[in-house]
């Protein structure tokens, strides 16, 4: 029998990127589990509402999780059963905004100063942490960027981003010398054939390309050293480059192209834990009374 689910995966991927073809494969391979020995296609709406009750109640998922099992769900039934989907009238629940976190000056010199430079795995990580912060790439992005995407010369990168389309990013001198020092040591670490900047030191897989979930545990280790007590993830770097450059005055429109978000809107979303207090430095009266200030 035809493996339904493995034919929807191929027509997604012909689009999709890759974490969503990732993420709605896990939905549906748990939805089957959840349904066996029941076949899927004969499933109705009443089914598929009480197996989302029970993720929402049961596995306690929040609303993103419900979203994302939503809108697999609307995606595969549309592909295998057209017009007659089971999920074509499910609701899909609202995304709530809640305050993101964001690292603050002193938090991010303590997580640079986590990183020991006196041996490799210290300089891989720092130069990490600083191309991060400094061009706010996603965490898929750290991981595939290639050595042929970058540039320390120009100071630039160029990388395949969220969509599928290839993406610009600059960073500063300071992280120009941290990749330069791990770049210098990369090739004793990595595999033969492997092309990525930031490779694995050690571990089950010695040599090869880091992974989003490799590199959510280095920056737990790392958030933990610093003593960040709420955590530490990737995606706090991509937060708090959106959020600094605003601070030091950077227009959203440059940060928007800088982050390459397609939409200004989302610029506004990643810097949410800017605060009355961040107005101080472009006071008005201030200005006017002290210009040279």
């Amino acid at each position: 029998m035809i493996d339904i689910i493995a034919s929807w995966l191929d027509w997604l991927s012909i689009d999709a990127s890759e974490s969503t073809v990732a993420a709605y494969k896990w939905e549906l391979r748990h939805f089957e589990k959840w349904c066996a020995p029941r076949e899927l296609l004969d499933l109705t709406k009443i089914d598929l509402a009480r197996y989302l009750s029970e993720r929402r109640v049961i596995g306690q998922c929040g609303d993103a999780t419900i979203r994302r099992s939503v809108n697999a769900l609307k995606a595969f039934y549309s592909f295998a059963l057209g017009k007659r989907s089971p999920a074509r009238t499910l609701p899909v629940p609202s995304a709530k905004r809640r305050k993101q976190r964001t690292l603050n000056w002193n938090q991010a010199l303590a997580v640079m100063s986590s990183c020991d430079t006196s041996d490799a795995r210290g300089r891989r990580n720092l130069a990490i942490i600083c191309l991060g912060l400094d061009s706010g790439l996603r965490e898929a992005e750290l991981c595939r960027l290639s050595v042929a995407q970058l540039d320390l010369s120009t100071a630039r990168l160029t990388v395949r981003v969220k969509g599928g389309n290839d993406g610009d990013g600059i960073f500063g001198p300071h992280t120009v010398a941290a990749l330069a020092s791990w770049l210098a040591e990369r090739p004793a670490y990595a595999a033969p054939g492997v092309d990525t900047v930031f490779v694995s030191i050690g571990g089950d897989t010695p040599g090869r390309a880091l992974t989003p979930s490799g590199l959510r545990c280095i920056f737990r280790r790392i958030g933990r050293l610093a003593g960040l007590e709420q955590g530490f993830s990737p995606h706090d770097l991509r937060r708090s480059f959106a959020t600094m450059s605003h601070k030091l005055g950077a227009p959203t429109r440059i940060v928007q192209v800088a982050g390459r978000w397609s939409d200004v809107q989302m610029v506004e979303r990643y810097t949410q834990s800017l605060s009355v207090e961040d107005m101080a430095p472009y006071s008005p009266v201030s200005h006017i009374l002290n210009p040279d200030s």
